[in-house]
């Protein structure tokens, strides 16, 4: 099965977003509260740091672990595993998590590594968006 998992690259700079959010929140809630604005102005600051601080986590922890969990690149699980997978996976009638597949059963086919529209035997050019094919 294949997963699709973040980049390690746009993890860390997500990553590093989230700080530099967080610390945004930081002054909008002392400025807030300075300024004596109405309580909810400095509440929004406090929610921002907290979504900063759970998205810093996620992303870093996706930059750098070698489990990462998964959403943009494809990656084959014998490259590397995917711990929701394996948390979501059904069981099987006697209760325990059935065994990985080790062939493959099903019938390869190609697709457009531009748009990723599925190919015929033989083409040269992309029926979807007219790119040459590479060889």
């Amino acid at each position: 099965m294949k997963s699709i998992k973040p980049g390690r690259g746009p993890s860390m700079m997500s990553g590093l977003s989230s700080v530099f959010v967080g610390i945004f929140g930081v002054i909008w809630t002392i400025g807030a509260a300075g300024m004596g604005a109405p309580a909810f102005f400095s509440l929004f600051g406090i929610v921002f740091v907290g979504i900063a601080i759970v998205q810093a986590v996620y992303n870093f922890n996706n930059a750098t672990s070698k489990d990462r969990f998964s959403e943009f690149d494809i990656v084959d699980e014998t490259e590397e595993s995917d711990p929701l997978q394996e948390l979501v996976h059904k069981k099987t009638d006697t209760g325990s998590m059935p065994e990985k597949e080790t062939s493959l059963d099903f019938e390869v086919s190609a697709f457009c590594p531009y748009c990723g529209a599925k190919l015929g035997e033989g083409f040269q050019f992309c029926s979807k968006c007219g790119k040459k094919m590479p060889e």
